[in-house]
């Protein structure tokens, strides 16, 4: 009886370790799996980041100056002066304007040139393809686009759905003619603008969103425009510069708002912000705003949360232009917080921007770490937007 009693506890032992085991294997498993799963929501996006640092480290630093930049070219072809620019300073984007267009297909044939000449001389990285295609008055190749009606005439039309409507076929048609850059929407405040949805912040921020979903649609980058908002200026920034005299809490409330609604509201590898070249006193009493700090890095990346591409605005603009040399602009703006500085007429004048940026690079340790840090997120944008079919 003894015995059978010690064979009983000795078996009831063994069932509860080979219950126990079991149970830890299942466990294990479990968190095994989970781990997994978890580790699949996000290996594409460790792969991209992965992939972007891969080929910044192959890069040379000529090559990491260029992707900085974005540049005009003259002429309609991808001519021996322009193949030399791109070629000898690795200018890794490039913007057209009417000056480059007379036709449909001779458009189609310059975008594929520049292309294949901006991947050779630079690890085959893709170039952003960018032109200003807000509607209105501001229409590049208006006998290749129907009549799009500009922000202000779909303001006052009322219907936020238009917007969505005419970016779609906006986006669609450039990307047929090898674009994939925007410079829309305006989300400026102003209601004597034609560049303009509303005064009403609010109403710019429903109508630009529908904007921003229509180019996503149609798989093309957009770009709002022109950061913190230039609806008060009195000097046409192209001529000279100009200071907006308003308060932090108008501007927050007014003039920004359409800027940190949408940033809540959109993915920020849709949509790029673009940097005006007019100061403002109360964030900067000294820099225009695509060169200030306190506007770029301050505001925009953290107050706002802003993560996606931050350009310039042009800088040979007269704001600019008149009063700070080429040499020193991208430097500054770079410096600031923008990834990419727009110089967008003379070749001397992108010569010169590249020359001062690749000479900061070369001699200043911590540039260098910021110029690596910003290629990396153009890299991983443009790989981004590969894989979703934007490029």
């Amino acid at each position: 009886m003894k015995n059978n009693k010690i064979i009983y506890s000795i078996i009831v032992f063994l069932v509860i370790v080979v219950l126990g085991a079991a149970a830890w294997i299942w466990q294990s498993r479990s968190h095994t799996d989970g781990t997994a799963a978890a580790s699949g929501r996000t290996g594409t996006v460790s792969t991209l980041d992965e992939q972007a640092r891969d080929k910044v480290r192959s890069m040379s630093p000529q090559q990491r100056v260029g992707q900085l930049m974005m540049i005009g070219i003259q002429g309609t072809t991808v001519n021996q002066d322009a193949a030399y620019q791109i070629a000898q300073y690795h200018m890794g984007n490039v913007i057209l304007f009417d000056r480059n267009m007379q036709s449909t297909q001779q458009v189609k044939d310059l975008n594929a040139a520049l292309a294949r000449q901006i991947r050779r001389q630079s690890q085959d990285i893709p170039p952003f393809i960018a032109v200003d295609q807000e509607g209105g008055f501001v229409l590049r190749m208006r006998e290749a686009f129907p009549r799009v009606p500009s922000e202000q005439q779909l303001g006052e039309n009322g219907d936020p759905a238009a917007a969505r409507t005419w970016a779609v076929t906006t986006g669609k048609k450039l990307k047929e003619l090898g674009f994939n850059l925007n410079f829309a929407p305006v989300v400026d405040l102003g209601s004597a603008s034609e560049r303009s949805y509303s005064s009403d912040p609010a109403v710019v921020t429903s109508f630009a969103l529908q904007a921003v979903q229509g180019y996503e649609e149609a798989k093309i980058w957009c770009s709002l425009k022109h950061f913190p908002g230039i609806g008060k200026v009195r000097t046409d920034p192209h001529l000279d510069g100009d200071q907006v005299a308003a308060s932090r809490e108008e501007l927050l409330a007014a003039d920004m708002k359409p800027f940190s609604d949408l940033i809540r509201q959109v993915p920020h590898d849709k949509m790029f912000i673009m940097v005006s070249n007019v100061t403002f006193p109360v964030f900067d009493p000294k820099l225009p705003a695509c060169v200030s700090q306190p506007v770029m890095t301050g505001l925009l990346r953290q107050q706002f949360g802003y993560e996606g591409l931050i350009l310039s605005d042009d800088m040979e603009m007269g704001a600019m232009a008149k009063h700070y040399a080429f040499s020193d602009m991208g430097v500054m703006a770079i410096r600031a917080g923008a990834d990419i500085v727009l110089v967008c007429h003379d070749y001397g004048h992108e010569q010169e921007t590249y020359a001062g940026l690749l000479k900061a690079y070369e001699n200043d340790e911590s540039f260098r770490r910021l110029v690596d840090e910003k290629v990396t997120r153009i890299v991983r944008t443009k790989l981004a937007g590969q894989a979703a079919g934007y490029l």
